[in-house]
């Protein structure tokens, strides 16, 4: 079975993580920076070094996104397809990739006219074969659990400095 949409559905028992930071930032203009792929790299860990290889300016459902990054010492290429691009949630999985599965949505949550929460959930599979003795489901977790802090730590510091609200 391929890794396409209707795949992760029905993969309940599959490794979680969810995240979440209020910013101090209106809803729409949150959103309408994380559409933007050129954005991910100023938002990602610097020890990534993430880099978009193609992608449209600002994604929309259906659009698909290729890049490349280090990971546990080894350089990866990916390519992400935008499954869902609506006003409050913004879900892209993995169609080619180190892991099995790989799912991300985001879910913006309107707290008042000037703050919002922004929900992190990614939905993975690690990989199998000697990549999957280091890419271990405690690995992946421990990582995500650092990009998502250093993550919200730069959104946080771009709305204090004005660069994004």
């Amino acid at each position: 079975m391929g890794v396409g949409s209707e795949f992760w559905k029905f993969r309940r028992d599959m490794p979680e993580f969810s995240s979440s930071v209020i910013l101090g930032c209106a809803v729409v203009t949150l959103r309408s920076f994380l559409v933007q792929p050129g954005n991910l790299p100023r938002i990602s860990d610097p020890d990534l070094q993430l880099e978009i290889l193609s992608a449209p300016p600002v994604v929309q459902t259906g659009d698909r996104i290729e890049f490349r990054s280090m990971a546990f010492g080894f350089r990866q290429r990916a390519a992400h397809i935008y499954q869902s691009v609506s006003e409050f949630e913004i879900v892209e999985h993995q169609i080619e990739g180190p892991l099995r599965v790989w799912q991300h949505r985001q879910i913006l949550t309107r707290m008042d006219e000037d703050r919002t929460r922004l929900m992190d959930e990614v939905t993975f599979e690690p990989p199998g074969g000697m990549l999957g003795f280091m890419l271990t489901e405690a690995r992946i977790r421990e990582s995500l659990e650092k990009s998502m802090l250093l993550r919200y730590q730069i959104l946080h510091d771009l709305i204090t400095a004005g660069g994004l609200c």
